[in-house]
């Protein structure tokens, strides 16, 4: 009798299992020495069975980047959509960010450091779709990132030169003080890396709740000298 079809439920389970060992297998040795041939041994399936669920091994990789980038958003945009503070809205996003990037590293180095193919390079092939999903899949991460920060700061009279300027500094920031962690420098010149990283992302925070509340005493300032004497 003929194989009864695999339920929508076995078909998710098992795309699921091949993207989590791809996205190992990457982080471990690399996009370049990463193959069907590998992933096939390490889930003990044979290669012609993981085509059935992924086309090649770029499908996965753009499927991995689409998965970690949409996550990091919906953690972002959560914080946007309930945190009504807007000094509070950028002390969760901050913790958001790099809490996601060290508890997701094998995630984040894929989607942010590694030496990988970029959309250009699947301009003009079959993969074209699924690489510009990707792409805008990252896009609204950066769109809700940048337009939470420069949301709040416009209310505060900042200059866009000047929203724009911090808004490079503290992702640059960020992604320093994540880097450092998860490649273990830092577990070479700190004790204590956790505290550290700590510290410096809650100097991160004061740094720019400082720049907010200046510009809101500014502003307060202001319209005080504008108001009429009674």
């Amino acid at each position: 009798m003929p194989k009864a079809p695999r339920s929508q439920e076995d078909i998710d389970f098992i795309r699921g299992r091949i993207l989590d060992e791809a996205l190992a297998i990457i982080s471990e040795q690399g996009f370049k020495q990463f193959s069907m041939r590998k992933l096939a041994s390490r889930l003990g399936m044979t290669a012609t069975t993981i085509y059935n669920y992924y086309s090649s091994k770029d499908e996965l990789y753009l499927m991995i980047l689409t998965k970690g980038f949409d996550e990091l958003a919906q953690s972002l945009e959560k914080i946007d959509r309930t945190v009504p503070v807007p000094r509070d809205k950028i002390r969760d996003m901050i913790r958001a960010y790099v809490d996601y990037g060290i508890g997701n590293s094998h995630y984040y180095n894929i989607m942010f450091t590694s030496d990988a193919p970029k959309y250009r390079d699947y301009v003009g092939t079959t993969l074209e779709p699924v690489a510009s999903f990707e792409k805008s899949t990252a896009l609204k991460l950066i769109d809700i990132t940048s337009g939470m920060v420069r949301g709040i700061l416009r209310k505060s009279g900042i200059p866009d030169e000047t929203i724009r300027y911090s808004i490079l500094r503290l992702w640059t920031s960020l992604h320093g003080i994540i880097a450092l962690y998860n490649s273990r420098v830092l577990h070479e010149v700190e004790d204590d890396p956790s505290t550290t990283v700590e510290h410096m992302v809650n100097d991160l925070i004061t740094s720019f709740q400082d720049l907010f509340a200046r510009r809101e005493s500014l502003q307060e300032n202001r319209k005080n000298k504008r108001m009429p004497v009674g």
